[in-house]
């Protein structure tokens, strides 16, 4: 295990972030306040967006930059992925996720979940759901709209697919998840394990110290990159790991290369959600009235 020290970091830090230029601000879409609008994705040509405080699904046209449409779900939706011509919105004080179709944007379903999902994504033919409070990962079969496979995760938080598998962290360990076999294959201890992403050859998750690497050629954690929290959903964007600082209203940029921070960007009130769709940051304000569209 490699572990860079507080102080390389910041001196690495320092010298990139002299070079680097600055992501621009393609728009701020604006939205009523106190809806806290939470997480994006892509589906069909549109963006979506979860709003925690409003049990709505905002339809954003991005060549307008501006909401066009609303589709009732549950209650608390946050974290949410696009497949099978539907999103996937995990309800987190309904513990249901709705299905919605990005044809007619109506919610086709509401599938019964453990209690308090935390995130969703859509990965390999199947919708997967973290539960933070009865602690699993959920597979849900999107020809039944039912779950039909559960994994224990002690507070399960966030999860991604990548290299043919399903990442799921929680507060003892990340699980990987071989979707073909239906079963664990892998089990990486990390403490306070939250959310996460992937790039070219990394799965990045957050912890209560920062973000950590994982190699997915081991399973091994291979790097952590010191950064103060609390920490949001990140994801990559440009080949970057964008790491939202919640309460500091920014977003830390993170080289894989290097696995040092490069760049601090400042964003909306509250960031919470990092999501990349077509090679740009979509960052929703959690606590304040836009959503921020960023080209690095």
């Amino acid at each position: 295990m490699r572990i860079l020290s507080l102080t390389v970091v910041f001196l690495i830090a320092a010298t990139a972030a002299g070079a680097a230029g600055s992501p621009s601000v393609v728009a701020k879409v604006p939205i009523p306040g106190g809806v806290q609008p939470c997480a994006a994705a892509a589906g069909g040509r549109w963006v979506w967006v979860s709003l925690y405080a409003s049990p709505v699904l905002l339809k954003i046209d991005p060549r307008k930059n501006a909401v066009v449409g609303r589709t009732d779900i549950g209650f608390g939706s946050c974290g949410l992925g696009f497949g099978a011509g539907s999103l996937w919105i995990e309800d987190t004080n309904s513990s249901t996720v709705s299905r919605v179709s990005v044809r007619t944007a109506k919610r086709t379903a509401a599938v019964k979940v453990g209690s308090t999902p935390y995130d969703a994504t859509f990965a390999y033919g199947a919708a997967w759901v973290t539960s933070y409070g009865v602690g699993e990962l959920g597979r849900i079969d999107p020809s039944r709209n039912r779950v039909v496979k559960r994994f224990p995760l002690m507070l399960a938080t966030g999860v991604i697919g990548a290299f043919g598998s399903v990442w799921a962290a929680g507060a003892e360990e990340v699980i990987r998840v071989d979707p073909q076999a239906n079963r664990v294959i892998a089990r990486i201890p990390l403490s306070s394990g939250g959310w996460t992403a992937a790039s070219a050859d990394a799965v990045w998750v957050t912890t209560f110290d920062g973000l950590v690497r994982i190699d997915p050629a081991t399973n091994e954690i291979v790097a952590t990159v010191p950064i103060v929290g609390p920490l949001g959903d990140p994801a990559v964007v440009a080949g970057q790991v964008w790491v939202p600082q919640i309460r500091k209203n920014r977003i830390v940029i993170v080289d894989p290369d290097s696995n040092a921070m490069v760049r601090t960007v400042k964003v909306g009130s509250g960031p919470f959600v990092v999501t990349e769709i077509r090679g740009e940051a979509w960052i929703p304000s959690w606590n304040g009235t836009d959503i921020w569209r960023l080209r690095p």
